[in-house]
């Protein structure tokens, strides 16, 4: 009897060890072997046009970013599952927690967020502006030093690179910190009621203001952008394997039009919203 009870106390000391070595053994994988072993990408994303649209009734997924990960998915065998879903201050730390493996909706790559993420190469790029009431007569023109003056307060994220791109380019100016939490409307809503007089964003983000709002903003000198930002899909900061896989399939739908006609299909203004990676290669002239 006396051995019968060590004989399964052995074996169950043998599975235990077992369980643990294979929880071990798939933490010690990187994010992009999990993948590729499980067939299944899991996506974190945020609601906000052209990049994700989610219908009320039904809360399905469509936009840019959904047309964009199914495509790669396609392409490489892989299932595209939308995990979970962020806004501007929490996905960093949701994706280190890894409770989804790519942020697959397109975010502004910055300097200090790369101590925690690496992003992939960009997808494309917008011109960032000052958006300011169109009814302000103090902002006509194109002479930005206008905004180089105590008398003008931004609106900007709070933890985000673009109260360092106010700093540098209007020292003068007051900057008002706000929650990054939401999306553009509540820095919209912050000018229109005169409580900031301007902040920074690009043509999208005027055009869906613009369209449900009676108080209209305008974009100060768009031809001559503060910066070219940058739009990039992120991974956690340590997963080069997973960026690398991003970066090469981000190239492929750029050199063979894919990028264009899906930016195309979802952008306010085909051609206009965005601009274009330009390409590598030019064809020789007759």
């Amino acid at each position: 009897m006396r051995n019968i009870i060590f004989f399964v106390a052995l074996l169950l000391a043998v599975l235990v060890v077992g369980q643990q070595n294979q929880v071990l053994a798939k933490s010690d994988q990187s994010v992009f072997d999990q993948v590729m072993n499980s067939g299944v990408l899991r996506c974190g994303y945020y609601v906000f046009p052209p990049a994700t649209y989610r219908d009320p009734n039904t809360k399905e997924l469509s936009g840019f970013s959904i047309d964009l990960m199914n495509e790669i998915g396609k392409r490489s065998g892989l299932k595209i599952e939308w995990s979970e879903e962020t806004n501007f201050s929490n996905w960093i730390p949701s994706l280190q927690a890894g409770r989804f493996d790519v942020a697959c909706t397109p975010n502004w790559p910055d300097i200090p967020q790369l101590r925690a993420v690496a992003f992939s190469t960009s997808m494309f790029y917008a011109g960032l502006s000052p958006m300011v009431r169109a009814d302000d007569s103090r902002f006509s023109g194109k002479d930005l030093k206008v905004f180089n003056d105590e008398a003008v307060t931004f609106a900007t994220p709070d933890g985000d690179a673009i109260g360092g791109i106010v700093a540098a380019k209007f020292p003068k100016a007051k900057i008002k910190y706000l929650s990054a939490d939401g999306d553009i409307s509540s820095f919209a809503m912050d000018v229109i009621t005169k409580k900031s007089d301007a902040f920074i964003s690009d043509r999208n983000g005027l055009y869906e203001f613009n369209k449900n709002n009676p108080i209209k903003l305008k974009l100060f000198a768009p031809d001559q952008p503060l910066k070219l930002q940058a739009f990039s899909l992120a991974v956690e900061a340590h997963q080069v394997e997973m960026k690398n896989f991003l970066d090469n399939a981000i190239a492929e739908l750029q050199h063979d039009g894919t990028m264009d006609r899906l930016l195309r299909k979802w952008e306010s203004e085909p051609g206009k919203t965005y601009l274009r990676v330009s390409s590598p290669a030019q064809l020789p002239s007759n």
